[in-house]
């Protein structure tokens, strides 16, 4: 490892450590109370985090798991739930891409992305020089992927201490996060449009299908937002 790639990779860890990883880690803290409470042992559930690292994906599992579900169950749930994450993936790559790495370092970073680290990088990725922002989003993405899995089993441990209703707020901290990095990156008209149209289909598509409303709202939006502006 050069000094250039050093640096930008300790650069992603210093931000990694900052309020992205705060809030990630408190909802993964969160996450380890609720699988201790599912009847999962302390080893359970760091390997769940150290290997899946999928919030969304590991509390369905969680939540199967609490009604008895069956093996396919969670399969299936949990596949249906974090396919979410091969698009962004997919959309994520090309930006961070070198054009002398080897192809099977983007295999191993692809492992540590997650929602947090992939908007923060979509939203910075101008303020980072192309050939860093590998290194960079490297830094960035496992010191998240650390601090959630440390945090899980911190949260395991002190699940009889703190208030049900202390982690139940905890856990929001992410999605709420999340949602304010999607507001500072309302600067571009087809996010504008996504958002609006989510907002206006949301509601009325409930009245349809309650289960599918949000789902169907986003992806109606986002494909609208695709042909009127991209395309």
């Amino acid at each position: 490892m050069n000094k250039t790639f050093n640096h930008h990779f300790r650069q992603g860890c210093f931000v990694g450590m900052g309020i992205p990883g705060i809030s990630l880690a408190a909802s993964f803290f969160a996450l380890g109370a609720l699988f201790k409470n599912t009847g999962l042992d302390a080893t359970q559930s760091f390997l769940s985090t150290l290997i899946s690292f999928a919030l969304p994906g590991q509390v369905v599992m969680a939540e199967t798991l609490i009604v008895h579900g069956t093996f396919l169950n969670i399969f299936l749930s949990v596949y249906l739930t974090n396919a979410r994450l091969y698009p962004m993936t997919i959309n994520l790559i090309p930006v961070i891409r070198e054009q002398n790495r080897p192809r099977w370092h983007y295999y191993i970073v692809a492992h540590f992305i997650a929602v947090t680290s992939w908007v923060h990088m979509l939203n910075n990725y101008k303020t980072v020089k192309k050939e860093n922002r590998f290194s960079f989003f490297l830094g960035l993405s496992a010191t998240l992927w650390i601090m959630s899995t440390i945090t899980t089993v911190i949260g395991f441990y002190t699940a009889g201490v703190i208030s049900k209703n202390i982690f139940i707020a905890i856990i929001y901290l992410n999605p709420i996060y999340f949602m304010c990095m999607i507001v500072a990156g309302l600067n571009k008209n087809y996010i504008i449009l996504t958002v609006v149209l989510s907002v206006i289909l949301s509601p009325i598509l409930y009245l349809v299908t309650p289960s599918w409303s949000v789902l169907v709202a986003g992806l109606i939006a986002g494909i609208t937002s695709y042909l009127i502006i991209i395309r």
